[in-house]
């Protein structure tokens, strides 16, 4: 198979993490590396020598055969990058939000319709071994009914000025949520606070309804004495809980007994009875694959460019989440109000 000729736009924080896992696939060769300080760009080529350094996208999309482009610059930008790619007839892959409004994920997710190519937002965690076995035991039903899911994104720094810590963490969350559920929330409540730079919350609380379904209570938070990346999973029949941490999935059998909740505490015959309210059962610790999720989410671009396929985390998605988001901003600027999405 002839290689990707790959090229990277944002060579700061994330850029070169990114880059370094889709580099570790044998179909990429790293062809560009772009950065409008062109110290980070030079900086970065001592690990792909043979790369050209450039301080303009224009140069690498005339000029550079390029397939693919990775963006990782800040947000506020992402719509006129990855339109400029887009429309040169390269495959893009965004970093989360794919852009800063729905119509902008929109007018993209067009665009690389009519132009035939790939269009992919950097939802790392659905492509994680551990999301996606939770997700094949939801969709067993080995949790039984679903009572809701309470998830943690938490960390002290990376503070930013361009994005607040929900559209910087909760993308992750929600994109993993809606996956779980195979579909996006009805509604979307968010409470927010900011302490180091005004209208730029450091933590946030938001909860997602869907319809009839579970709910789910997202808490992220820049401004956290520890690193926390942990999902709770509470259904009828068992519980999960997933720290990404440790890479750990815990299957706990446990749960309340419905039929006993109503009795009082003089019904029961013997204490031994009562406690039969509380079900605890085996807990289980599934093996988890160790697969670097960006690796794997990397080799999944390149599969969609190679077969023609749409993502899993493709325009749809990355405009779902980030309309959530708009909601959530709505809400939390609001003093927490319920805001409905539309159908």
């Amino acid at each position: 198979m002839k290689k990707v000729r790959l090229g990277l736009i944002g060579c700061g924080y994330w850029g070169p993490k990114v880059l370094r896992a889709a580099a570790a696939l044998p179909e990429v060769e790293v062809a560009f590396l772009i950065d409008e300080v062109e110290e980070r760009a030079g900086s970065l080529q001592r690990h792909f020598p043979a790369a050209v350094v450039a301080t303009d996208l224009g140069q690498a999309l005339r000029d550079g055969g390029l397939d693919a482009l990775l963006v990782a610059t800040n947000p506020s930008s992402h719509f006129d990058v990855a339109g400029a790619a887009i429309a040169a007839g390269t495959h893009v892959l965004v970093e989360k939000p794919l852009a800063l409004t729905a119509e902008e994920c929109r007018s993209l997710g067009a665009a690389a319709r009519t132009a035939g190519v790939v269009l992919m937002a950097g939802h790392t965690f659905r492509y994680s071994p551990a999301v996606e076995l939770i997700g094949e035991m939801l969709e067993r039903g080995d949790l039984g009914q679903l009572y809701y899911i309470h998830s943690q994104r938490l960390n002290l720094g990376r503070v930013r000025n361009d994005v607040d810590a929900i559209w910087n963490f909760a993308p992750h969350d929600i994109s993993i949520i809606n996956g779980w559920l195979g579909r996006r929330p009805t509604a979307v409540r968010c409470e927010a606070f900011d302490f180091l730079q005004p209208d730029l919350p450091d933590v946030g609380f938001i909860t997602l309804e869907y319809g009839d379904a579970p709910f789910a209570h997202v808490h992220v938070s820049w401004l956290s004495p520890s690193k926390v990346r942990r999902m709770t999973i509470v259904g009828s029949e068992k519980m999960i809980v997933y720290d990404d941490v440790e890479n750990q999935v815990v299957v706990y059998d446990s749960g309340i007994d419905r039929a006993h909740i109503n009795r009082s505490f003089g019904e029961f015959e013997t204490f031994g009875e009562f406690q039969l309210i509380q079900r605890h059962g085996d807990v289980r610790i599934p093996h988890i694959p160790v697969i670097e999720p960006l690796v794997a989410q990397c080799r999944h671009f390149v599969e969609c460019i190679r077969d023609g396929r749409e993502p899993l985390s493709g325009a749809e998605e990355g405009e779902t989440v980030v309309q959530v988001l708009e909601a959530a901003t709505l809400s939390r600027r609001e003093g927490g109000r319920r805001v409905q999405l539309d159908a």
